[in-house]
């Protein structure tokens, strides 16, 4: 999913439940355990590295119910960078 650059900052924003909060920034923080190749069709995003993503994890103290929310985040955001459209 491409941004435009002329798209205002408040169309970007959005609000995050205080449950969710250390989730969102445990996800964050495995922004660059990406598995990516590059095929014919151009990169295609594999998942998160979890063995780097359980290092994340250890070095914040996220509970262990973190790592499934980081799942769902993971699955949303594949389908999202894999969309070809």
């Amino acid at each position: 999913m491409q941004i435009p650059a002329d798209r205002p900052a408040e169309d970007l924003a959005f609000e995050v439940a205080e449950a969710n909060w250390e989730s969102l920034l445990f996800f964050l923080a495995c922004d660059t355990q990406w598995r990516v190749v590059l095929g014919m069709a151009g990169l295609l995003w594999i998942g998160l590295d979890y063995t780097a993503c359980d290092v994340i994890a250890r070095r914040m103290q996220v509970p262990d119910e973190a790592f499934v929310d980081l799942k769902v985040m993971e699955g949303a955001a594949l389908t999202e960078l894999n969309d070809r459209d």
